[in-house]
């Protein structure tokens, strides 16, 4: 377990020293949480469509936000939603009203013993798709919005959310950018069913946003 400064956030590390993905982790919530009927679970709308589509399986109804932690915990709130988790490692609860890394810690190990299992082993029942880090790219407030305006009008024909910047959803992937609110950088993020087809996104918005191939170099 790893806390961070003020302990709301936590990272954990199976016993091969592999860091879990939080998005991951959080199925592992979700599923366990969901085993005492259905409710909503809210989740980063940078977060694998793992973590949704588990939760659709276990009988809930995922709910994506915005990334942020203050996004997040408001909509459980306000919704009464079961659970919550944001990708930088924070885990929100119905019970508490919001995040806690202890909290989080002492479930995921209560988890462990009633399953018998370690994190590992948990995990590897948790499908894993192709996706990327956050890719950031220096880039003026005026400039990225221009960008994410162009991104909207030459993938007008596919599926096109506007609920955090810009996301595609190409049915078997999806595509992200955002604009920065604290530094002059947009940032993108992409994932897919497998490695071919996530490179295949990449290039196609590469193709189709001239601005973005511009300062995208690598």
């Amino acid at each position: 377990l790893a806390f961070d400064g003020d302990g709301d956030r936590v990272a954990f590390v199976d016993a091969r020293g592999v860091p879990a993905e939080p998005d991951r982790v959080a199925v592992l919530f979700a599923r366990w949480l969901l085993r005492e009927g259905p409710g909503e679970v809210i989740y980063d709308i940078k977060s694998s469509s793992v973590l949704p589509e588990a939760v659709e399986e276990a009988g809930g109804r995922a709910i994506m936000e915005r990334s942020g932690h203050a996004f997040i915990k408001t909509t459980l709130l306000d919704r009464g939603a079961l659970f919550g988790a944001e990708i930088s490692g924070h885990y929100f609860f119905r019970e508490l009203g919001g995040d806690d890394a202890l909290f989080a810690s002492c479930l995921l190990l209560h988890i462990l013993q009633a399953e018998g299992r370690g994190l590992a082993e948990l995990l590897a029942d948790v499908p894993r798709h192709p996706i990327t880090p956050d890719i950031r790219l220096p880039c003026p407030p005026e400039k990225a919005d221009a960008i994410l305006e162009d991104l909207r009008r030459a993938f007008s024909d596919y599926p096109v959310g506007q609920l955090d910047g810009t996301r595609i959803d190409f049915g078997d992937g999806w595509a992200l950018a955002r604009r920065s609110v604290t530094e002059a950088l947009i940032t993108l993020r992409f994932e897919a069913h497998s490695p071919a087809r996530l490179d295949q996104i990449q290039a196609l918005v590469r193709e189709r946003v001239p601005a973005l191939a511009a300062i995208w170099r690598s």
